[in-house]
């Protein structure tokens, strides 16, 4: 029977699993090589799965070559494969095209490994936007298949007028009214589709209008929470009011409390969720310097990159209610400008609502490690590292060597941080990649072993030469194998079941294996005789199959104790003997 690591491992290394924390590679010792070639450490290695112009199909058949800036990327497994299934890759342009349509836009495919390259199995295909009024800037995503399997594509940056939607004939052509409102006001929202279906569902009004980025989808099935890539922008959450639909719901945005923090309900009609980020400043809400993309660890809790920017005004969102974040107070100034040239990274504990630094951006002691600017975040789950992608605003204040003056020859890197080090600083850092000349580290999204990269080399320089001359999409393999927390292959399940932990009695280890008939939320719980909960084993968003967890008592004493399968309509429960 094949085995294969259980994807979004969010308890199992909180719970004591046998797997791995160490770095799974050898960090690049060098400073800022100007290359225009992708560099990894050694033993690890990539393949070339779609590029900027390679010939995409449209919904009425035709082929043209497709969109660059390849950005957003996200993975969807079939049947939980970390070797085969759909890929979704957003194009952050808001550009006139007369083949592929105004405005952003997305590619679609199915794609396998072989060996240690990944190849597309079928054609390229441009998704259709049309129908909903097009999309505008398609930046990054929802990181997370929501419940229903559906997945979250987001519009940055919503114009202010038609005449900024139109740009002089180059942006948007058709302006007229769209849905009852200027056409304008169609743009800046989050849009759900349908990967494997290739189908762009709709816009999702009630997640609110503003300079959308990202989405953690929450594996409970209803909760979502939003980044505002703006200078004075906020934090969003989105909670459905039904489990796997969000259609239907309320918006919040956070407000930070001293060393804690509120969610602050905002008005569920169009008019107000057409100007979120304006309606929460009046109600209070914190303000932020450009929250980009947004991942959770195996312990629920969340991670948010903040690129920040060079000296930006925030008088007008401090007038108008919103209340500066506590970290950003000493980069305060004066007259309410606040200076953020390298960002950081934070983190939001979802329990308590306190929010903290990660990491903040800066120069390290070895003079090599400048890290600044920070865009994308991946989290390996099974180690518990944090992947740190660079999205670099200038090549000034230390974010790049002296030396380097051109933007064709910013380097961005990428960036490895085990969440278990102790304050963290940017003398912690662990160079895992060196991008080409000019381009961005985007995009980045592991499959459900994490033992594959996906990653895009966005907008290299033109004259780094093939292949990364232009936008492309990369996997990176080379991680060395996990062990742990496995699923296990064989035919569907049709109903839930838990079996019988074996051996049983045990000492000091067992393993339990459960199955798991759809998709949702699924929990795995030890308690003692006294009803006290002693360990949780699984408490995640699983997909349909049939897995195992192994449970080490070695801590515990000998007795009864009883092991429960705890799903949204189902529960089990068994009992098992630890004798010493």
């Amino acid at each position: 029977m094949k085995k294969f690591i259980l994807s979004l491992l969010l308890v199992f290394i909180a719970a004591g699993s046998s797997v791995a924390q160490g770095y799974p590679f050898t960090p690049i010792d060098t400073a800022f090589a100007s290359t225009n070639y992708l560099l990894l450490p050694p033993g690890f290695q990539f393949s070339i799965v779609f590029q900027q112009g390679q010939p995409v199909v449209l919904s009425n058949g035709t082929t043209k070559p497709s969109r660059g800036v390849n950005d957003f990327i996200m993975y969807v497994p079939n049947n939980g494969s970390s070797t085969n299934g759909w890929l979704f890759i957003n194009h952050e342009t808001a550009d006139t095209n007369t083949f592929l349509g105004d405005g952003g836009g997305a590619t679609t495919m199915t794609v396998t490994k072989v060996g240690n390259s990944w190849y597309p199995t079928g054609p390229f295909k441009h998704m259709n936007f049309s129908h909903l009024g097009l999309t505008r800037t398609n930046c990054a995503g929802g990181n997370g298949i929501l419940a229903n399997g559906n997945i979250l594509t987001t519009e940055e940056f919503p114009p202010n007028s038609n005449v900024e939607l139109f740009n002089n004939g180059a942006g948007i052509r058709d302006t007229t009214d769209f849905g009852g409102y200027k056409k304008y006001l169609n743009f800046g929202w989050m849009v759900e589709c349908n990967v494997q279906g290739d189908t762009a569902l709709r816009k999702m009004f009630q997640m609110g209008r503003f300079s959308h980025e990202a989405a953690q989808v929450m594996p409970d099935g209803r909760t979502v929470y939003l980044t505002d890539d703006f200078s004075g922008g906020c934090f969003f959450k989105f909670v459905a009011n039904t489990f796997g639909d969000y259609t239907a719901g309320q918006l919040y945005a956070y407000k930070q409390v001293g060393n804690s923090g509120t969610w602050l309900p905002l008005p569920m009609n169009r008019d107000s969720l057409n100007n979120a980020r304006t309606v929460a400043q009046r109600l209070g809400a914190t303000l932020f310097i450009r929250l980009e993309d947004i991942d959770m660890d195996a312990s629920g809790n969340i991670y948010i990159a903040e690129t920040g920017a060079d000296s930006v005004d925030l008088s007008s969102y401090i007038t108008l209610g919103g209340v500066v974040a506590n970290h950003l107070v000493p980069k305060h100034v004066g007259s309410n400008r606040y200076d953020d040239p390298y960002g950081r990274v934070l983190k939001l504990d979802p329990v308590t609502l306190g929010l903290t630094v990660l990491v903040e951006g800066g120069t390290a002691s070895d003079g090599k490690t400048n890290f600044a600017s920070v865009d994308n975040i991946q989290i390996d789950r099974a180690r518990n590292i944090i992947y740190l992608q660079e999205d670099l605003i200038s090549g000034t204040r230390g974010r790049q060597p002296s030396y380097i003056t051109s933007s064709s020859n910013w380097i961005c890197e990428v960036y490895a941080l085990s969440l278990s080090t102790p304050n963290a600083t940017v003398n912690d850092l662990k160079r895992f990649a060196n991008f080409p000349k000019g381009a961005e580290a985007t995009g980045g999204y592991f499959t459900p072993d994490y033992n594959n990269f996906f990653i895009n080399v966005q907008h290299p320089a033109s004259g780094n030469g093939a292949p990364f001359n232009v936008s492309t999409t990369v996997c990176i393999t080379g991680f060395p194998p996990l062990v742990g927390i496995e699923g296990e292959g064989g035919s569907i399940p049709k109903r839930f079941e838990l079996n019988q932990n074996y051996p049983n009695p045990f000492n000091p280890s067992t393993t339990i294996k459960f199955s798991v008939p759809k998709d949702g939320n699924t929990a795995i719980r030890v308690y003692d005789v006294k009803g006290q909960l002693v360990k949780t084993l699984v408490n995640q968003r699983i997909i349909v199959g049939n897995y195992s967890v192994d449970f080490n008592a070695s801590e515990l004493s000998s007795g009864v104790y009883f092991y429960t399968l705890e799903a949204p309509d189902y529960k089990e429960t068994k009992k098992m003997i630890l004798v010493k």
